[in-house]
């Protein structure tokens, strides 16, 4: 729940409704039949709900709020090399698993799917041309960490898998100058 670009968080909870106040304005927000879940229950409802297993790695970076940045594979597509051609993807902040959250993976994969992408795809960051996302095409438990695109549906393997994924993580500063110019070098 957010006001005043602030999330609200802890809210009172009477009788299944919470009340969110906010400190800035002083509005009270209600939210109907709210629970508050375990970071096990949010996984075990995801996989309910999608029919998927979320790497539980996942639940890390999803509760940072540093900005990640992965380096991409070369490509040879011209659509790829059009939206990734700088060979890096930057990532604001991952997705929550939380069901009550404003920016939750489940509001990321309804956008996901507004935008085209494959029912096999967990968008985990994107803004509606560009995507990182989960593919599951070829397994429910251990998903590859893809960026794709919606315009013609191409995408490119980041990792095989999400701890590899995690691996190549790089933080912003190792790859972006104060005014966002590539400084990064192997």
């Amino acid at each position: 729940m957010r006001c005043c670009k602030k999330e609200l968080t802890n809210p009172d909870i009477v009788d299944g409704t919470a009340y969110f106040v906010c400190p800035e304005c002083g509005d009270v927000r209600e939210v109907e039949n709210y629970r508050l879940y375990t970071i096990e229950e949010s996984l075990n409802y995801f996989k309910e709900k999608y029919g998927f297993m979320l790497p539980k790695e996942y639940v890390k970076l999803s509760e940072s709020k540093e900005t990640k940045v992965v380096k991409l594979p070369s490509c040879e597509n011209e659509t790829l090399k059009y939206y990734f051609g700088e060979g890096f993807y930057e990532i604001g902040t991952f997705a929550s698993v939380d069901p009550n959250s404003e920016h939750s993976i489940y509001s990321s994969i309804s956008s996901g799917r507004e935008w085209g992408l494959p029912k096999t795809y967990v968008p985990l960051e994107g803004d509606g041309h560009t995507w990182l996302a989960l593919d599951y095409g070829d397994s429910f438990t251990e998903p590859k960490v893809i960026v794709t695109e919606t315009d013609e549906g191409n995408s490119l393997v980041v990792a095989n898998t999400f701890n590899e994924f995690v691996s190549n993580l790089l933080q912003y500063e190792e790859v972006y100058d104060l005014n966002g110019h590539v400084i990064y070098s192997e």
